[in-house]
């Protein structure tokens, strides 16, 4: 009696998962026909700009026509706790060093070298105070011998990287002997980003150990003329690193900067820097987060139902009431083990598509788009 009840509630599961598993595919089906994009509207918002790789300067192409807060669109991504940077400047001037003394650990390649150790965009992340901080370190896409096709590759991974948009810019500039190549490379990172980005900017000079003891306010009143434009620019919205500290001293640094952030957030009213081109881009990423998860729970219920099909076989050969106990509780333990293997890669399916090529194809498709308008309005 106790196996053909047991048999009988196997059986309606098994049903209840196939029809969720359908539901689930047609779900994924429904989802994926989200493949157009529109830019109606946008031509008016399109402002004159520096133009790179033939299109024109992306992070301030675009504006929105409504604020939105740091957590993107929606209650979609629940990242409101997060602080997204990301470090620009020239090659050299020690961007991955400054990454990895944020993050208090060791995430991006560093060292002296006369050519860029970054290739690509690369993110990393850490808690400090309960909240998530994410860094991206960006190769040297603001040097001016950099190709214009590769500034725009990196530019469209670093969108996809800090999407819905990052909370701060980091701007590194290494102490010492400004260069023109050096104030080139940071008139490049001011263009490309725009003014409305200025107010999300923070200056980050790096080697503060060449001061050896020296206040950086007495450094300053000798520094290059351009140095001190810059400072009169940004305010007190600076920090000086010393990316060879450890222990207490590199905490210290990590902390200072960090407080600057949260307030230059709190100044911005708790907004990221963000564009229509970034809310574009959250919103495919979220629509392809979708489709990945879904895909994931479909293909979990059918695992289910194929688990429980072989366990009810088994179970229906046994006589013994204990050995169909033992055989029951084995189900429920693969079971619960595709759950929790489920849920970790629905965790992570965001990392999946910040990954995807297809995600950087839609960016400079989007850059295009934006090229095309924008030529066509000016003319």
């Amino acid at each position: 009696m106790k196996l053909r009840f047991f048999m009988s509630r196997c059986r309606r599961n098994s049903a209840r998962s196939n029809v969720t598993g359908n539901n689930g595919a047609d779900k994924t089906q429904t989802v994926d026909h989200h493949k157009a994009y529109s830019l109606r509207g946008d031509s008016k918002k399109i402002r004159r700009t520096t133009s790179y790789c033939g299109i024109q300067t992306t992070m301030a192409a675009l504006y929105p026509s409504k604020s939105r807060t740091s957590h993107g669109l929606g209650n979609q991504d629940p990242r409101d706790s997060q602080l997204r940077l990301v470090l620009v400047g020239k090659t050299g001037a020690g961007k991955s060093a400054t990454g990895n003394s944020i993050l208090g650990k060791k995430v991006f390649p560093s060292g002296f070298s006369a050519v860029s150790i970054t290739r690509s965009c690369k993110k990393g992340d850490s808690t400090w105070n309960g909240r998530e901080v994410v860094v991206v370190d960006t190769p040297g896409i603001f040097d001016t011998e950099v190709q214009d096709a590769d500034t725009c590759k990196e530019i469209a991974r670093c969108m996809a990287l800090t999407s819905p948009g990052p909370h701060a810019l980091l701007l590194v500039i290494p102490l010492g002997r400004y260069t023109p190549e050096e104030q080139r490379a940071t008139e490049k990172v001011l263009e490309m980003f725009g003014e409305r980005a200025r107010k999300h900017m923070i200056l980050l000079f790096t080697r503060k150990d060449d001061l050896e003891g020296t206040d950086f306010r007495d450094y300053l009143k000798e520094a290059p003329e351009v140095i001190r434009e810059l400072m009169d620019k940004f305010g007190d919205r600076y920090c000086v690193f010393n990316n060879r500290a450890t222990g207490a001293e590199q905490e210290d640094q990590r902390q200072q900067l960090l407080v600057l952030v949260q307030r230059v957030v709190a100044e911005c009213k708790g907004r990221c820097f963000t564009n229509n081109m970034y809310q574009k881009v959250e919103e495919r990423i979220q629509k392809q987060i979708l489709v990945i998860q879904e895909n994931y729970r479909a293909e979990l219920e059918r695992q289910k139902a194929q688990i429980r099909q072989e366990y009810e076989e088994k179970i229906r050969m046994l006589e013994d009431e204990l050995e169909q106990q033992k055989q029951e509780m084995q189900m429920r333990r693969q079971l619960a083990e595709r759950e929790a293997f489920c849920a970790a890669r629905q965790q992570n399916a965001r990392h999946e598509v910040e990954n995807q090529s297809g995600i950087l194809e839609f960016i400079l498709g989007l850059f295009k788009v934006v090229s095309l308008v924008f030529s066509l309005f000016k003319n």
